[in-house]
């Protein structure tokens, strides 16, 4: 018999306003999946401090990006890029993500504006240190929160690349790091001339910059996307059934999805973030 502990709040959860349990595919909401999206950078992250924010509404699937530069390593710039990825298993946007990514590199070379780029090296680079969740007072307690820490942890890749800038004709250290949160791609290009710091300094500073700067970049999304739907299996044990409302529970709550902007808690006017509004089409989010 399942004790009614962590069996009992998961199952508690669904029943928030908004969400729902299905057994089978619902029909499509008439709602768009994503009506606005809002963008939230920090104005200081540690010591890092946001220069200039950028949006074009002509091209709004190229998302917002973040000009940061550190007041302890000012000769470096990190460019945080947030662009709409949609609903997609995390391993699978970040692989897709970084095929863009090495697309986008040989493109700027074509262009003339990096030659001789080098990929030094490209691996997994998670946000932080993993800690293995706690357990519960029962087997089904335990598998619980390992399956909504597993869920809830946010993976990246990081690529190490050394060029030349071709208009400056210096050469680069430049790190690229690319991440899937909040159904977006959040990326990180920093760089710095090699004249001015040692590889391993540079990149113990893009590290940081990464470590720093990707949690504080938020997404708050508007739409049908906050009535999420919980799918479980007509068959499963109770057992089972608490793992997977788990699982899909704390995915729901990444896509940071909210019936109006008032629910997301955005705050436009605030003076320590700059806040970037995104307003979609019906048809732009068909994909869920």
């Amino acid at each position: 018999m399942v004790r009614p502990s962590l069996l009992l709040s998961v199952c508690l959860l669904v029943a928030v306003p908004g969400l729902a349990i299905a057994k089978a595919t619902p029909p499509a909401d008439a709602r768009p999946y994503v009506e606005a999206s809002y963008i939230s950078a920090p104005r200081v992250v540690a010591d890092f401090s946001l220069e200039r924010s950028s949006y074009d509404p002509a091209a709004k699937l190229a998302g917002a990006g973040f000009l940061y530069r550190s007041s302890k390593e000012p000769q470096a710039t990190a460019s945080v890029f947030v662009y709409p990825a949609g609903r997609v298993g995390q391993a699978e946007a970040v692989e897709s993500g970084m095929q863009a990514l090495h697309g986008e590199l040989k493109q700027a070379v074509a262009a003339g504006i990096y030659a001789q780029l080098q990929e030094l090296g490209e691996e997994p680079f998670p946000l932080a240190a993993y800690v293995a969740p706690g357990k519960g007072t029962t087997a089904i307690d335990t598998a619980v929160i390992q399956t909504m820490a597993k869920a809830e942890q946010i993976h990246g890749t990081r690529l190490r690349l050394s060029m030349q800038h071709v208009s400056s004709n210096q050469p680069l250290h430049s790190n690229a790091y690319l991440f899937y949160k909040q159904l977006y791609y959040v990326k990180l290009r920093i760089s710095a001339d090699q004249a001015s710091m040692s590889r391993e300094a540079f990149d113990a500073l893009a590290d940081r910059a990464a470590r720093s700067l990707i949690p504080a970049v938020q997404v708050a999304n508007v739409g049908g996307c906050a009535a999420g739907t919980i799918y479980v299996d007509p068959s499963a044990t109770p057992e089972q059934t608490a793992v997977q409302l788990a699982g899909q529970m704390a995915l729901q709550k990444g896509y940071n999805c909210h019936g109006t902007a008032s629910d997301a808690g955005v705050d436009a006017g605030a003076a320590d973030v700059s806040v970037v509004e995104i307003r979609y089409d019906a048809d732009d989010w068909k994909s869920q």
